[in-house]
């Protein structure tokens, strides 16, 4: 699976930034439990990401980062959504799956995929 993990420190907590593909090949970032979209760089190579619910629930959720660290965060105006976020791993790994193992049927790789997503 072509997953990137990142481990932050935030108060004595271990939080993951995990980097999963959109259905469009980009980047989406997940951190605490919100998935982002890329928005844009910044100053000084900052990368710049917005919720992906920035149209639907007019999100203005945020997140600066530099070098995999999260420099600040803006707050969200829904709550958490951890069933999308579990969904868009598992058609990763779907995905994923297919593509490597290009031998196995379409049965198989979901069958395969469906034991691995908690």
């Amino acid at each position: 699976m072509l997953v990137r993990y990142c481990v932050c420190l935030l108060f004595f907590y271990f939080i993951i930034m995990e980097f999963i593909k959109s259905e469009k090949g980009k980047d989406k970032l997940i951190y605490n439990g919100y998935m982002y979209t890329f928005e844009k760089f910044g100053t000084e190579e900052k990368s710049i990401w917005k919720c992906d619910q920035y149209k639907k629930m007019k999100c203005k959720g945020r997140i600066h980062s530099l070098n995999n660290e999260i420099l600040k965060e803006i707050q969200h105006n829904h709550v958490q959504d951890s069933g999308n976020i579990e969904a868009a791993k598992a058609v990763n790994l779907i995905k994923n799956m297919a593509t490597q193992n290009v031998d196995l049927s379409t049965r198989a790789v979901i069958s395969s995929a469906s034991t691995s997503v908690s």
